[in-house]
């Protein structure tokens, strides 16, 4: 795991928190339960640097396959106090099973599923409803 200020990463995949607080996390590869913990964690800690809600975009357009335990660890992330809107991309099949997946079992109701980063973004922004 490397870490700056703002940044993680786990592997290929990214999590970054930008200056307006919007949580930016590219998920790349395989996830087995210790990287979906791994990423748990730099979450976590990355919503902790804010005060309030944070709002989150996550690339599914790399992502690979993820164990059945791996796939239980997004939607706790997700259920998070501080957690506002979530707004899930990318075009290829996995991303919207996986999609699918975490929006049928968070108890989250304001995440949405895009085509693109620039739709999702728009939405998170309140561009766009």
């Amino acid at each position: 795991m490397k870490e700056e200020d703002r940044e993680i990463w786990i592997d290929e995949s990214r999590f970054y928190l930008s200056e307006d607080n919007i949580l930016y996390e590219t998920i790349v590869g395989d996830f087995d339960e210790k990287r979906a913990l791994d990423a748990k964690k730099a979450v976590l800690k990355l919503m902790d640097m804010i005060n309030g809600e944070i709002k989150t975009l996550v690339s599914l357009e790399k992502t690979g396959n993820q164990s059945s335990k791996a796939r239980r660890i997004g939607p706790e992330m997700f259920e998070n106090a501080k957690q506002g809107k979530i707004a899930l991309f990318g075009m290829h099949p996995v991303a919207r099973v996986i999609a699918s997946f975490i929006m049928g079992i968070t108890k989250k109701e304001d995440i949405r599923f895009f085509k693109t980063r620039e739709e999702a973004l728009a939405w998170l922004k309140g561009e766009d409803s």
